[in-house]
Protein backbone atom coordinates (compact mmCIF):
# COMPACT_ATOMS: atom_id res chain seq x y z
CA UNK A 1 0.00 0.00 0.00
CA UNK A 2 1.33 3.23 -0.93
CA UNK A 3 2.12 6.11 1.48
CA UNK A 4 -0.49 8.83 2.18
CA UNK A 5 1.23 12.39 1.03
CA UNK A 6 1.01 13.47 4.46
CA UNK A 7 3.43 10.86 6.36
CA UNK A 8 6.32 11.29 3.77
CA UNK A 9 7.27 13.71 6.02
CA UNK A 10 8.41 14.16 9.57
CA UNK A 11 7.41 17.78 9.57
CA UNK A 12 6.34 18.99 6.52
CA UNK A 13 7.48 19.11 3.04
CA UNK A 14 9.28 22.70 3.09
CA UNK A 15 10.70 21.95 6.46
CA UNK A 16 12.06 18.79 5.68
CA UNK A 17 13.27 19.73 2.10
CA UNK A 18 15.38 23.08 3.11
CA UNK A 19 16.73 21.28 6.45
CA UNK A 20 18.75 19.08 3.30
CA UNK A 21 18.88 21.89 1.05
CA UNK A 22 20.20 24.44 3.68
CA UNK A 23 23.20 22.48 4.13
CA UNK A 24 23.45 21.56 0.22
CA UNK A 25 23.42 25.14 -0.82
CA UNK A 26 26.11 26.28 1.47
CA UNK A 27 28.30 23.64 0.84
CA UNK A 28 28.53 24.26 -2.87
CA UNK A 29 29.09 28.19 -1.71
CA UNK A 30 32.29 26.95 -0.66
CA UNK A 31 33.07 25.76 -3.82
CA UNK A 32 33.29 29.17 -5.02
CA UNK A 33 35.50 30.43 -1.65
CA UNK A 34 38.58 28.11 -3.31
CA UNK A 35 40.34 30.14 -5.37
CA UNK A 36 40.25 33.51 -3.22
CA UNK A 37 40.76 31.95 0.31
CA UNK A 38 43.54 29.23 -0.74
CA UNK A 39 44.36 26.24 1.02
CA UNK A 40 43.14 26.66 4.80
CA UNK A 41 39.53 27.48 6.01
CA UNK A 42 39.09 31.48 6.82
CA UNK A 43 37.88 32.45 10.09
CA UNK A 44 34.31 33.18 8.60
CA UNK A 45 33.96 29.61 6.99
CA UNK A 46 35.46 28.23 10.43
CA UNK A 47 32.84 30.35 12.83
CA UNK A 48 30.10 29.57 10.18
CA UNK A 49 30.87 25.94 9.56
CA UNK A 50 32.05 24.60 12.84
CA UNK A 51 31.04 26.90 15.49
CA UNK A 52 27.28 28.10 14.60
CA UNK A 53 26.75 24.58 12.74
CA UNK A 54 28.97 21.58 14.28
CA UNK A 55 29.61 23.27 17.59
CA UNK A 56 26.20 24.51 18.29
CA UNK A 57 24.77 21.20 17.37
CA UNK A 58 26.67 20.02 20.53
CA UNK A 59 24.97 22.09 22.73
CA UNK A 60 21.87 21.90 21.11
CA UNK A 61 21.05 18.23 22.63
CA UNK A 62 21.34 20.31 26.33
CA UNK A 63 17.49 21.16 24.90
CA UNK A 64 15.96 17.93 25.26
CA UNK A 65 18.29 16.23 27.90
CA UNK A 66 19.56 18.47 30.39
CA UNK A 67 17.29 21.69 30.51
CA UNK A 68 14.24 19.61 29.79
CA UNK A 69 13.31 18.83 34.08
CA UNK A 70 10.99 15.88 33.46
CA UNK A 71 13.98 14.10 31.06
CA UNK A 72 16.79 14.55 33.64
CA UNK A 73 14.37 14.09 36.58
CA UNK A 74 13.63 10.25 34.80
CA UNK A 75 17.05 9.57 33.23
CA UNK A 76 19.42 11.60 35.83
CA UNK A 77 22.18 8.63 35.71
CA UNK A 78 22.50 8.66 32.42
CA UNK A 79 22.82 12.40 31.98
CA UNK A 80 25.28 12.80 34.83
CA UNK A 81 27.42 9.79 34.80
CA UNK A 82 28.84 10.16 31.40
CA UNK A 83 30.58 13.46 32.24
CA UNK A 84 33.03 12.65 34.96
CA UNK A 85 33.56 9.67 33.02
CA UNK A 86 34.51 11.16 29.73
CA UNK A 87 36.62 13.68 31.49
CA UNK A 88 38.50 11.09 33.19
CA UNK A 89 39.49 8.88 30.26
CA UNK A 90 40.17 11.58 28.52
CA UNK A 91 42.44 13.58 30.37
CA UNK A 92 44.78 9.99 30.99
CA UNK A 93 44.41 8.89 27.91
CA UNK A 94 45.45 12.22 26.30
CA UNK A 95 48.41 12.97 29.17
CA UNK A 96 49.36 9.02 28.19
CA UNK A 97 49.63 9.83 24.30
CA UNK A 98 47.73 12.88 22.47
CA UNK A 99 48.22 11.13 19.37
CA UNK A 100 46.09 8.47 20.68
CA UNK A 101 43.71 10.30 21.93
CA UNK A 102 42.97 12.02 18.99
CA UNK A 103 42.90 9.14 16.56
CA UNK A 104 40.67 7.45 18.79
CA UNK A 105 38.11 10.38 19.00
CA UNK A 106 38.83 10.86 15.22
CA UNK A 107 37.24 7.43 14.81
CA UNK A 108 34.14 7.45 17.19
CA UNK A 109 33.56 11.35 15.56
CA UNK A 110 33.16 8.85 11.66
CA UNK A 111 31.05 6.30 13.76
CA UNK A 112 28.70 9.32 15.08
CA UNK A 113 28.37 11.55 11.95
CA UNK A 114 27.07 7.94 10.04
CA UNK A 115 24.53 6.50 12.86
CA UNK A 116 23.72 10.30 13.06
CA UNK A 117 22.48 9.66 9.19
CA UNK A 118 21.20 6.27 9.70
CA UNK A 119 19.08 7.56 12.46
CA UNK A 120 17.39 10.52 10.13
CA UNK A 121 17.09 7.30 7.72
CA UNK A 122 15.34 5.83 10.35
CA UNK A 123 12.96 8.17 11.37
CA UNK A 124 11.78 8.75 7.70
CA UNK A 125 11.33 4.32 7.52
CA UNK A 126 9.29 4.60 10.89
CA UNK A 127 7.10 7.22 9.68
CA UNK A 128 6.43 5.76 6.33
CA UNK A 129 5.71 2.45 8.15
CA UNK A 130 7.95 0.28 6.47
CA UNK A 131 8.15 -3.08 7.84
CA UNK A 132 10.36 -5.22 5.51
CA UNK A 133 13.60 -6.66 7.14
CA UNK A 134 14.88 -6.66 3.81
CA UNK A 135 14.74 -3.35 3.40
CA UNK A 136 16.15 -2.37 6.87
CA UNK A 137 18.95 -4.08 6.48
CA UNK A 138 19.42 -3.17 2.49
CA UNK A 139 18.90 0.74 3.76
CA UNK A 140 21.61 -0.05 6.80
CA UNK A 141 24.15 -1.68 4.35
CA UNK A 142 23.39 1.46 1.93
CA UNK A 143 24.02 3.93 3.99
CA UNK A 144 27.12 2.44 5.40
CA UNK A 145 28.68 1.68 2.08
CA UNK A 146 28.33 5.11 1.03
CA UNK A 147 29.36 6.47 4.31
CA UNK A 148 32.48 4.10 5.01
CA UNK A 149 33.12 3.75 1.16
CA UNK A 150 35.04 7.01 1.22
CA UNK A 151 36.44 6.58 4.59
CA UNK A 152 38.06 3.54 3.13
CA UNK A 153 39.81 4.94 0.46
CA UNK A 154 40.81 7.53 2.54
CA UNK A 155 42.57 4.71 4.34
CA UNK A 156 44.51 3.47 1.28
CA UNK A 157 45.78 6.59 -0.32
CA UNK A 158 49.27 6.62 1.18
CA UNK A 159 49.59 10.86 0.36
CA UNK A 160 46.92 11.52 2.45
CA UNK A 161 46.98 12.29 6.15
CA UNK A 162 44.48 11.25 8.62
CA UNK A 163 43.55 14.90 9.91
CA UNK A 164 39.52 14.48 10.79
CA UNK A 165 40.73 17.09 13.51
CA UNK A 166 43.95 17.82 12.26
CA UNK A 167 45.37 17.58 15.81
CA UNK A 168 47.72 15.24 15.17
CA UNK A 169 45.91 11.83 15.05
CA UNK A 170 46.92 9.12 12.84
CA UNK A 171 45.87 6.38 10.77
CA UNK A 172 45.39 3.10 12.89
CA UNK A 173 45.54 0.53 10.14
CA UNK A 174 46.32 1.42 6.18
CA UNK A 175 44.85 -0.32 3.50
CA UNK A 176 46.78 -1.51 0.56
CA UNK A 177 46.73 1.02 -2.52
CA UNK A 178 45.65 -1.87 -5.12
CA UNK A 179 42.30 -2.24 -3.29
CA UNK A 180 40.60 1.12 -3.58
CA UNK A 181 39.00 -0.58 -7.08
CA UNK A 182 37.53 -3.10 -4.74
CA UNK A 183 35.92 -0.37 -2.42
CA UNK A 184 34.53 1.62 -4.82
CA UNK A 185 32.95 -1.47 -6.91
CA UNK A 186 31.36 -2.85 -3.55
CA UNK A 187 29.80 0.65 -2.51
CA UNK A 188 28.57 0.80 -6.26
CA UNK A 189 26.95 -2.52 -6.07
CA UNK A 190 24.99 -1.99 -3.00
CA UNK A 191 24.37 1.38 -4.33
CA UNK A 192 23.24 0.09 -7.54
CA UNK A 193 21.04 -2.57 -5.81
CA UNK A 194 19.27 -0.17 -3.50
CA UNK A 195 17.98 2.21 -6.47
CA UNK A 196 16.54 -0.82 -8.55
CA UNK A 197 15.19 -1.76 -4.95
CA UNK A 198 13.62 2.03 -4.76
CA UNK A 199 12.73 1.50 -8.57
CA UNK A 200 10.82 -1.78 -8.04
CA UNK A 201 8.80 -0.67 -5.32
CA UNK A 202 7.66 2.57 -6.76
CA UNK A 203 6.84 0.22 -9.81
CA UNK A 204 4.54 -2.73 -7.99
CA UNK A 205 3.79 -0.32 -5.27
CA UNK A 206 3.38 3.02 -6.04
CA UNK A 207 5.45 3.93 -2.87
CA UNK A 208 8.67 5.46 -2.85
CA UNK A 209 10.05 6.95 0.80
CA UNK A 210 10.70 10.34 -0.53
CA UNK A 211 12.29 11.73 3.09
CA UNK A 212 14.15 8.37 3.12
CA UNK A 213 15.68 8.58 -0.24
CA UNK A 214 16.52 11.92 -0.10
CA UNK A 215 18.86 11.19 3.16
CA UNK A 216 20.51 8.34 1.06
CA UNK A 217 21.39 9.98 -1.71
CA UNK A 218 22.41 13.50 0.46
CA UNK A 219 24.77 11.32 2.94
CA UNK A 220 26.58 9.65 -0.15
CA UNK A 221 27.02 12.97 -1.28
CA UNK A 222 28.62 14.24 1.82
CA UNK A 223 30.97 11.49 2.44
CA UNK A 224 32.04 11.28 -1.18
CA UNK A 225 32.34 14.89 -1.93
CA UNK A 226 34.06 15.29 1.82
CA UNK A 227 35.88 12.72 1.88
CA UNK A 228 36.88 11.26 -1.30
CA UNK A 229 36.96 14.17 -4.29
CA UNK A 230 37.50 16.96 -2.13
CA UNK A 231 41.45 18.21 -1.83
CA UNK A 232 40.72 20.77 0.26
CA UNK A 233 39.62 21.62 4.00
CA UNK A 234 36.80 24.69 3.36
CA UNK A 235 35.14 21.25 0.67
CA UNK A 236 35.64 18.79 3.42
CA UNK A 237 34.19 20.57 6.31
CA UNK A 238 31.29 22.10 4.70
CA UNK A 239 29.93 18.88 3.03
CA UNK A 240 31.28 16.99 6.52
CA UNK A 241 29.58 19.40 9.09
CA UNK A 242 27.10 21.28 7.55
CA UNK A 243 24.87 17.94 6.79
CA UNK A 244 25.89 16.95 9.90
CA UNK A 245 24.28 19.53 12.28
CA UNK A 246 21.77 21.94 10.46
CA UNK A 247 19.48 19.10 9.94
CA UNK A 248 19.94 17.98 14.04
CA UNK A 249 19.60 21.56 15.22
CA UNK A 250 16.34 22.04 13.01
CA UNK A 251 14.80 18.39 14.49
CA UNK A 252 15.75 19.55 18.27
CA UNK A 253 14.28 23.02 17.40
CA UNK A 254 10.82 21.21 16.03
CA UNK A 255 10.82 18.84 19.04
CA UNK A 256 11.07 21.20 21.62
CA UNK A 257 8.31 23.10 19.90
CA UNK A 258 5.97 20.93 19.86
CA UNK A 259 6.73 19.86 23.20
CA UNK A 260 6.11 23.88 24.83
CA UNK A 261 4.06 25.45 22.33
CA UNK A 262 1.94 27.30 24.59
CA UNK A 263 3.98 26.12 27.88
CA UNK A 264 6.00 28.83 29.55
CA UNK A 265 5.65 28.01 32.96
CA UNK A 266 6.90 25.33 35.29
CA UNK A 267 10.69 23.65 36.47
CA UNK A 268 11.93 23.94 32.64
CA UNK A 269 10.94 27.71 32.26
CA UNK A 270 13.68 28.61 30.46
CA UNK A 271 13.72 25.82 27.36
CA UNK A 272 9.78 26.19 27.43
CA UNK A 273 10.19 29.82 26.58
CA UNK A 274 13.04 29.50 24.34
CA UNK A 275 10.95 26.59 22.57
CA UNK A 276 8.21 29.41 21.32
CA UNK A 277 7.92 30.41 17.25
CA UNK A 278 8.46 34.07 18.42
CA UNK A 279 11.63 33.13 20.88
CA UNK A 280 13.32 30.74 17.71
CA UNK A 281 16.23 33.69 17.51
CA UNK A 282 16.95 33.57 21.35
CA UNK A 283 17.17 29.35 20.89
CA UNK A 284 19.75 29.50 18.40
CA UNK A 285 21.47 32.65 19.90
CA UNK A 286 21.44 30.83 23.22
CA UNK A 287 23.68 27.50 21.37
CA UNK A 288 25.93 29.60 19.07
CA UNK A 289 27.04 31.60 22.30
CA UNK A 290 27.64 28.39 23.94
CA UNK A 291 29.73 26.86 21.24
CA UNK A 292 31.60 30.35 20.14
CA UNK A 293 32.49 30.57 24.57
CA UNK A 294 33.90 27.03 23.60
CA UNK A 295 35.65 27.39 21.21
CA UNK A 296 37.21 30.20 22.52
CA UNK A 297 38.77 28.44 25.10
CA UNK A 298 39.26 25.77 22.69
CA UNK A 299 42.12 28.13 20.95
CA UNK A 300 42.75 29.75 24.00
CA UNK A 301 43.87 27.18 25.73
CA UNK A 302 44.94 24.51 23.15
CA UNK A 303 45.28 25.07 19.39
CA UNK A 304 46.60 28.59 20.63
CA UNK A 305 46.01 30.73 17.05
CA UNK A 306 44.20 33.60 17.07
CA UNK A 307 43.44 34.40 21.19
CA UNK A 308 47.17 33.89 22.62
CA UNK A 309 47.99 36.58 19.94
CA UNK A 310 45.82 38.95 20.97
CA UNK A 311 45.57 38.70 24.19
CA UNK A 312 49.17 37.59 25.26
CA UNK A 313 48.55 34.49 26.20
CA UNK A 314 51.53 32.49 27.62
CA UNK A 315 51.90 28.89 26.62
CA UNK A 316 51.33 25.98 28.83
CA UNK A 317 53.94 24.78 31.42
CA UNK A 318 53.14 21.53 31.96
CA UNK A 319 51.54 18.83 29.64
CA UNK A 320 49.20 17.40 31.93
CA UNK A 321 47.91 21.13 32.19
CA UNK A 322 47.32 20.77 28.60
CA UNK A 323 45.86 17.67 29.22
CA UNK A 324 43.57 18.70 31.56
CA UNK A 325 42.20 21.32 28.83
CA UNK A 326 41.58 18.93 26.10
CA UNK A 327 39.98 16.74 28.43
CA UNK A 328 37.22 19.49 29.76
CA UNK A 329 36.98 20.73 26.46
CA UNK A 330 36.45 17.45 24.65
CA UNK A 331 33.24 16.71 27.13
CA UNK A 332 30.35 18.59 25.81
CA UNK A 333 31.44 16.72 22.30
CA UNK A 334 31.50 13.00 23.81
CA UNK A 335 28.90 13.57 26.15
CA UNK A 336 26.90 14.35 22.65
CA UNK A 337 28.20 11.25 21.19
CA UNK A 338 26.77 9.21 23.93
CA UNK A 339 23.09 10.83 24.19
CA UNK A 340 22.64 11.47 20.66
CA UNK A 341 22.39 7.17 20.44
CA UNK A 342 19.68 7.13 23.38
CA UNK A 343 17.48 10.59 22.47
CA UNK A 344 16.22 9.73 19.29
CA UNK A 345 15.47 5.91 19.88
CA UNK A 346 11.68 4.97 19.18
CA UNK A 347 11.08 2.89 22.61
CA UNK A 348 10.56 2.92 26.10
CA UNK A 349 13.34 5.45 26.38
CA UNK A 350 11.84 8.32 24.45
CA UNK A 351 8.05 7.51 25.56
CA UNK A 352 6.46 11.24 24.30
CA UNK A 353 9.12 11.39 21.12
CA UNK A 354 6.09 9.22 18.46
CA UNK A 355 3.69 11.37 19.69
CA UNK A 356 6.25 14.43 18.67
CA UNK A 357 7.44 13.71 15.60
CA UNK A 358 3.66 11.98 14.65
CA UNK A 359 5.81 8.75 14.29
CA UNK A 360 4.68 5.22 14.03
CA UNK A 361 6.85 2.54 15.96
CA UNK A 362 9.76 0.16 13.74
CA UNK A 363 12.00 2.32 13.52
CA UNK A 364 15.57 0.38 14.79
Amino acid sequence: MSTSPDRRWIVSRRFDLAILAAPLIASLGSLFALGVEGRSIPLWAFLLIIVCADVAHVWATTYITYLDSEVFRRRRLLLLLPIPLSFLISYRLHDHSPELFWTLLAYVAIYHFIQQQWGFIALYKARGREKSSFDYYLDKWTLWAGSLGPVLLWHASPARQFDWFNAGESFIVTIPENLRLDIVLVSAFFGLVWVLRQVQRFSSERDLNVGKTLWMVFSWISWWVGISLADHPLISAAFLNLFHGVPFIALVWHRSNRKWQGQEGGPSRLVAWLSQRRNWVYFMVCIIAAAAIEESLWDGMVWRVYLPSLLGLEAHSSASLLSFWVALLSVPQIVHYYLDAWIWKLDTNNPDLPGLLKLGGGAR
